[in-house]
C-alpha cells in the first residue's frame, strides 16, 4: 500500500471515530433540538375532545372575582363536573393553605369525595432540603385525592420535550398528572408500570424545580405532541352557569387549570417555542399521548454513531472515485438527505434519529477531502516536475531561486503551465514531422485507439483529423485486409507481445497495395503504412514481360533454330524460301521489342511540354506513313482546311508516335484502295484528334480488352483474340493519359473503328518538363 493511500485510510477512521464520539457525546444537542421541533411543527393541528380543559380564564375572572377564589368556588364547579360523570379530574391548582373559612374546605372534601376520582398537583418547596420537598394540599382536602408532581421537566434550553412519568425523592415519588388521570379513568397504559421503579443515580437531577439536590425523575418518556389534537376547552364560569353540554365531559378526562393573562405560568415546547403553553394544555396533551401511545422513539446513541460513520467512511470512499465539484454534491446530498430523512421520521413515523451529528462530519470531509486530495497533487506535480526536467529535449520547468518567495501552488502551476507549453512545441514538432513524411503514419495509445494522424494517414481514412481521433485501427483500415490476421488488433497485440516492428501487407478492393508496419512501446502504438501499389504493379508487369518474352518472342527464336537445323541436315527446303522465313520471324521479333520499348517509353519518358500545333503534327505523321498506305493503295486524308492551325501544348516525340501508331493499325486493318482520314476539332476544352478507318470494325465482345497488354485484337475475327500481344493501344493509351486526356473509340461492325485521342486544352507558355505517371 502507497504512502498516499495509508494517509486516506487514517483519515477516513479518524473522521469516522470523530463522528462517532459526537455522536454519543451529543456535541450538536442544541442544532438536533431546532430540526426536532421544526418537525414537530410540520403537521397540521385539529381539534380534539378526549380531554377537555376547564380554563380559569380572563372571563372567569371577571365573573367570579379576584384570584384566588374562596374554595368552595371550585366546590361548585366540581358538583357541575359530579353531574356529566367524567372519567377522572385534575384541579390543577396548588391547594396547599386551607380556606379561612373551614366550611368552604370541608365543602371542597365533600365534592371531591363524592366525584371520587379527583388529582391533585402537588408542588415542590423552594430551596427545600428535607427528604421530603413537597407542597402539598391541605390535609383536609389530600385526603380525598390522588397526588401528581408538577415536575414539566424542562431540557437544558427551558423547552419542555420529555414527560417524567415519576418524579421526587427517592423515598418518595409521584406519577405525572397525566398518568395519574389515565390510573384513575381506567386506562393506564400496559408499558407503565404501577408502581415507580427506584431511582438510579442516572436518575439524579439538578436541572428540575428548585435546584434540588437528591431530586430524581425517572421512566421519561417524549410524547409525541404533535400527533395530539388541540383539546376541547371551556371557560369555568359557563361550567357554573351550567352553560357546558354534559355530553363534552361524559367520560372524558378533565383538567382545571388557569389560563387567564399573568396568572399561569406558559411553557415553551416544541410546538410553541414563543408563545409558550399553558401546563392545562401540556398536561391534556401528554394525557392523550399516554392514551394512545404516541411516544417519540429515540435512536439509541450507540446506533447513531455506527450509522453515521458507517455513512462518513462510505462518503469518503465514493469521494476517491469523484471530481470535486462532484464530490461537494455528493457531500451536500448526502447532508440534506440526513436532515430529510431525520425529518420524515419524526414528522411521520415518530421516531427520532438526531442527525447533525452527520451533517457536521459530512460538511467537514470536503474541506479535509480537499486537504487531502490537494495535498496529494501538489505531491504529484512536484514529482512529474522532477520527471520532466529530467527529460533530455525539455528546458529546466522549475525556478530554483524563487523556491519560498511566491506561493507555493502557484508556482508549482506556472512550472506546469511551462512544461505543457513545451510539451506542446514537441507535439507540433511531431505533427510537422509526420506531416512530411510520404507515408501514413498513426500514433495510438495503449488502448489502441488514435491520438495523431498525419495528412496522408486521413487521406487514407478519407476523414479529417478531428474525426480521426479516438479511433480504433480496425475503424480507420475498415476497408485494408491484413495478410497475416484477420483483424488490425491482432497485429497490435502480437507486436505488444514481440516488442519488435511487424510488418505486414494489406490491399483493398479497388486493388491498392500497402506496406504497413507496427511498432508498439510502453506509451503505445505507432503504425505506418507505405503504398506500394506502383511497386506491386511493377512487379506483375515484370512477371508479365517474362511471359511474354518466354512466349511471344520465344516462338519466332525457335522457328528460326528449327530452319537452321533443318538446313543443316540437309533439308530440300530452298534457299531463298528459307532466307524469307528467316527475315519474317526476324523482323516479327524486331517489332515486338519495339513495341515493348515504346511502351517502357511512353510510361518512363519525362513529360516535355511544348508549345506546338497539332496539324502540323498531323500532317508529319501522314507524311510518315504514305509509303506504307501507298503499298495497299490507302489513301490518307487530313480533315481540316488548308492553311489553318491549332496550337496546344503537348510532347512532340510521344504525341507523334501515338498517332503513328493509330495510322499503322488503320492502314493495317483497312482493305485495299480504302481510304483513311485524320481529323481535329476543339471541343470545348479539349482538343480531339481522330483517326477513323474503313475496315471491319471491332467485335463487341472484345472493346473491353483494347488497352490490355499483351493482348491483341484481330479486327475481323469475332471469335478469339490472335496469338500474340497488342502493345501498340497500350503505347496510345499511356501516351494520352499522361497528356490528362483519354482514348474514346468509336465502333461501327462492317464499317470501321475511329479512335479519338481527347487532349485537355492547357494555357500556352514556356516549355516545360514533368516526370508525371
Amino acid at each position: 500500500m502507497s504512502k498516499a493511500a495509508r494517509g486516506s485510510r487514517w483519515l477516513t477512521l479518524g473522521l469516522m471515530a470523530a463522528t462517532a464520539v459526537a455522536c454519543l457525546g451529543q456535541w450538536t444537542l442544541p442544532l438536533d433540538r431546532a430540526i426536532h421541533d421544526l418537525a414537530q411543527r410540520s403537521r397540521p393541528a385539529h381539534d380534539s375532545d378526549e380531554v377537555v380543559i376547564v380554563a380559569i380564564d380572563d372571563a372567569s375572572i371577571d365573573a367570579v372575582g379576584r384570584w384566588p377564589w374562596r374554595h368552595g368556588v371550585h366546590a361548585q364547579a366540581l358538583r357541575q363536573l359530579a353531574q356529566a360523570r367524567p372519567r377522572a379530574v385534575l384541579l390543577d391548582l396548588l391547594l396547599a393553605e386551607a380556606d379561612p373559612d373551614p366550611a368552604q374546605d370541608a365543602q371542597l372534601s365533600s365534592a371531591m369525595q363524592a366525584l371520587g376520582n379527583v388529582v391533585l398537583p402537588a408542588g415542590l418547596l423552594p430551596q427545600a432540603t428535607r427528604t421530603e420537598p413537597w407542597l402539598k394540599p391541605a390535609q383536609a382536602l389530600g385526603a380525598h385525592a390522588v397526588l401528581a408532581h408538577s415536575d414539566a421537566a424542562p431540557d437544558a434550553d427551558g423547552r419542555v420535550r420529555h414527560a417524567a412519568l415519576w418524579a421526587g425523592s427517592a423515598a418518595n415519588q409521584l406519577p405525572h398528572p397525566a398518568l395519574a388521570l389515565l390510573g384513575l379513568g381506567g386506562t393506564w397504559p400496559d408499558s407503565v408500570p404501577r408502581q415507580a421503579p427506584g431511582p438510579t443515580p442516572d436518575d439524579a437531577s439538578e436541572g428540575g424545580m428548585g435546584h434540588l439536590s437528591g431530586w430524581y425523575r425517572t421512566g421519561l418518556v417524549s410524547p409525541d405532541l404533535s400527533r395530539t389534537g388541540r383539546p376541547r376547552t371551556v371557560s369555568f364560569s359557563a361550567l357554573l352557569r351550567g352553560e357546558v353540554p354534559e355530553r363534552w365531559l361524559r367520560d372524558r378526562f378533565v383538567v382545571i387549570g388557569v389560563t387567564a393573562q399573568g396568572m399561569g405560568t406558559r411553557l415553551p415546547t416544541a410546538l410553541t417555542p414563543r408563545e409558550g403553553m399553558s401546563g392545562a394544555e401540556l398536561i391534556a396533551r401528554v394525557t392523550q399521548a399516554l392514551a394512545r401511545g404516541w411516544l417519540i422513539q429515540t435512536l439509541p446513541p450507540a446506533w447513531n454513531a455506527a450509522l453515521s460513520a458507517t455513512w462518513v467512511g462510505a462518503l469518503l470512499w465514493a469521494m476517491r472515485r469523484l471530481t470535486p465539484g462532484r464530490a461537494l454534491l455528493a457531500c451536500a446530498a448526502v447532508a440534506s438527505s440526513a436532515l430529510a430523512v431525520s425529518w420524515a421520521l419524526l414528522a411521520w413515523h415518530s421516531t427520532w434519529w438526531p442527525p447533525f451529528a452527520l451533517v457536521a462530519a459530512v460538511l467537514l470531509c470536503y474541506p479535509v477531502w480537499s486537504w487531502r486530495r490537494l495535498q496529494a497533487t501538489a505531491l504529484a506535480l512536484e514529482n512529474e516536475l522532477q520527471t520532466l526536467a529530467a527529460e533530455p529535449g525539455l528546458g529546466p520547468v522549475t525556478q530554483p531561486g524563487e523556491r519560498g518567495t511566491v506561493d507555493f501552488m502557484r508556482q508549482r502551476t506556472d512550472a506546469i503551465h511551462e512544461a505543457n507549453a513545451q510539451l506542446r512545441q514537441a507535439r507540433a514538432l511531431l505533427a510537422h514531422t509526420l506531416a512530411v513524411l510520404p507515408d501514413a503514419v498513426w500514433v495510438l495509445d495503449t488502448q489502441g485507439r488514435i491520438t495523431q494522424a498525419n495528412q496522408q494517414a486521413c487521406a487514407l481514412m478519407q476523414t479529417p483529423e478531428a474525426t480521426a481521433i479516438g479511433r480504433t485501427l480496425d475503424e480507420a483500415l475498415a476497408g485494408w485486409t491484413p495478410a497475416d490476421a484477420p483483424q488490425w488488433s491482432m497485429l497490435l497485440q502480437q507486436a505488444g507481445r514481440q516488442r519488435q516492428p511487424l510488418s505486414t501487407e494489406a490491399g483493398n478492393a479497388m486493388g491498392g497495395q500497402r506496406l504497413v508496419s507496427l511498432l508498439s512501446t510502453e506509451q503505445g502504438h505507432i503504425v505506418c503504412a507505405t503504398d506500394v501499389t506502383a511497386l506491386r504493379q511493377a512487379e506483375l508487369q515484370r512477371t508479365e514481360l517474362l511471359g511474354f518474352i518466354a512466349h511471344d518472342i520465344r516462338s519466332p527464336q525457335a522457328s528460326l533454330i528449327s530452319l537452321v537445323e533443318l538446313h543443316r541436315i540437309g533439308g530440300n527446303l530452298p534457299l531463298e524460301e528459307t532466307l524469307t522465313h528467316v527475315d519474317a520471324m526476324a523482323r516479327q521479333t524486331l517489332a515486338l521489342c519495339e513495341e515493348l520499348l515504346q511502351v517502357m517509353r511512353a510510361e518512363t519518358r519525362a513529360l516535355t511540354l511544348v508549345n506546338g500545333d497539332l496539324i502540323a503534327l498531323a500532317e508529319g505523321a501522314i507524311g510518315e506513313m504514305q509509303l506504307q498506305a501507298q503499298a495497299k493503295d490507302i489513301t490518307l486524308i487530313g480533315d481540316w482546311a488548308p492553311g489553318t492551325q491549332q496550337p496546344a501544348r503537348f510532347d512532340d516525340y510521344l504525341l507523334h508516335r501515338a498517332l503513328v501508331n493509330l495510322l499503322s493499325n488503320a492502314i493495317k486493318f483497312s482493305p485495299n484502295g480504302a481510304q483513311v482520314t485524320v481529323a481535329l476539332r476543339r471541343q470545348a476544352d479539349a482538343h480531339v484528334l481522330s483517326v477513323r478507318d474503313q475496315g471491319p470494325g471491332i467485335p463487341a465482345s472484345e472493346l473491353g480488352r483494347l488497352f490490355k497488354r499483351y493482348e491483341r485484337v484481330e479486327q475481323g475475327r469475332p471469335s478469339q483474340l490472335a496469338a500474340g500481344i497488342g502493345l501498340g493501344l497500350v503505347f496510345i493509351d499511356t501516351v494520352t493519359r499522361r497528356h490528362g486526356g483519354h482514348v474514346h473509340v468509336i465502333n461501327q461492325p462492317g464499317v470501321g473503328a475511329c479512335f479519338e485521342l481527347w487532349l485537355p486544352v492547357q494555357a500556352l507558355g514556356e516549355d516545360s518538363t514533368a516526370a508525371t505517371a
